[in-house]
């Protein structure tokens, strides 16, 4: 099989002839070590969104002072502005850290929610097309959906004034929340008639409670799920909090087709077998391999990586990388690492072809 027709098998519930490898493809390092990676079986996960949008009565400016960029966004009810540290390098996908978020007052709200219903949707098809006819046989390509409304909450206060926000001001919060859900009500229909048949679809972060999750995610999950699958859909839920323990069952009740950036021990708090015997046979794990394995040395990553295979007969499994890769690599050592973690990686599944 190649690798496209691997992790198509297991997408479509079928047991390939190997464990398919897809790391994001920007946590792999590039030149001839991928090369070597993805002649032996390696493919590579790409996010791409083929819905564009924009907003036409806001407009923006930016402001470098040293390390710090501020911008400031410019709105007939009012103005926000965010602020970012750069030259970080490898620390994060943009190398920067969000120090200041949008809504720092009470009064930024209504500059927010303005900003929120004045978005605007429309197809990009080409962003997604565009790497599926370059890879070929040696990527998959993942569409962009929705993310819950109240996930995306977060991104407008940071987590701590996030959290305190909600019982501060719960009346602005929720006016929040409702411009949020109307802005994926206008979203959803580009999503669900996106050329993607394989697309993210929320997340789970584990900022908040199960009791939070039933209250606010299930109902999310519930109304959009059924839809996109009458439309031959497959949808990933990125659920990378290393607390899936006390969610497991309520995962198991969105009836996601894939649980993807899943982290089993020992960052997160639930076993590849805890988790199947919960989600049952047809829900295809996608596991964010702890990389932190990788410093015990390549022999003790082979044995893990085995044991992770073998603990999952049903073999609806697909091992990557989804949070930390190449963010993890700070010099010689790490790098080479990294390097031969991966290598010890292939090596295991090699060893456990179905």
């Amino acid at each position: 099989m190649t690798f496209l027709e691997r992790v198509k098998t297991v997408l479509n519930r079928q047991k390939p002839d190997k464990v398919p490898f897809a790391p994001y493809d920007n946590l792999i390092p590039r030149g001839d070590f991928e090369r070597e990676m993805r002649n032996r079986g390696m493919g590579l996960c790409a996010r791409r969104s083929s819905v564009g949008s924009r907003t036409p009565d806001v407009w923006s400016e930016s402001f470098r002072s040293g390390d710090i960029i501020e911008t400031i966004y410019h709105t007939p009810v009012g103005d926000v502005s965010t602020k970012r540290r750069t030259h970080l390098g490898r620390l994060s996908d943009s190398g920067s850290v969000q120090l200041e978020w949008m809504i720092k007052d009470i009064k930024d709200y209504e500059t927010v929610i303005f900003m929120i219903d004045n978005a605007q949707f429309y197809s990009n098809d080409e962003g997604y097309n565009k790497p599926l006819r370059q890879w070929e046989t040696d990527g998959i390509v993942r569409g962009s959906g929705l993310t819950a409304p109240y996930d995306s909450t977060e991104g407008y206060f940071g987590l701590f004034k996030w959290g305190t926000e909600q019982y501060d001001h719960p009346d602005h919060f929720s006016r929040l929340l409702d411009a949020l859900e109307r802005r994926a009500e206008r979203m959803f229909p580009y999503v669900a008639d996106s050329p993607a048949d394989f697309i993210a679809f929320g997340g789970l972060s584990g900022s908040y409670s199960p009791k939070q999750y039933e209250k606010y995610i299930l109902p999310f999950y519930r109304k959009y799920i059924p839809i996109l699958r009458e439309k031959g859909k497959i949808c990933a839920m990125h659920a990378h909090a290393s607390n899936l323990w006390g969610f497991r069952n309520l995962l198991a009740a969105a009836d996601i087709d894939v649980i993807e950036a899943f982290t089993p021990p020992p960052i997160g708090d639930l076993s590849i077998a805890e988790a199947r015997k919960a989600w049952g046979n047809d829900t295809v794990i996608w596991v964010n391999f702890p990389e932190t394995v990788f410093l015990s040395g390549p022999e003790a990553t082979k044995e893990y990586t085995i044991d992770l295979i073998k603990s999952d007969p049903p073999g609806l499994l697909v091992i990557g990388m989804t949070e930390l890769g190449l963010y993890g690599v700070a010099d010689e050592y790490t790098e080479n690492a990294f390097k031969e973690g991966i290598k010890a990686i292939m090596d295991a599944i090699d060893e456990c072809a179905f």
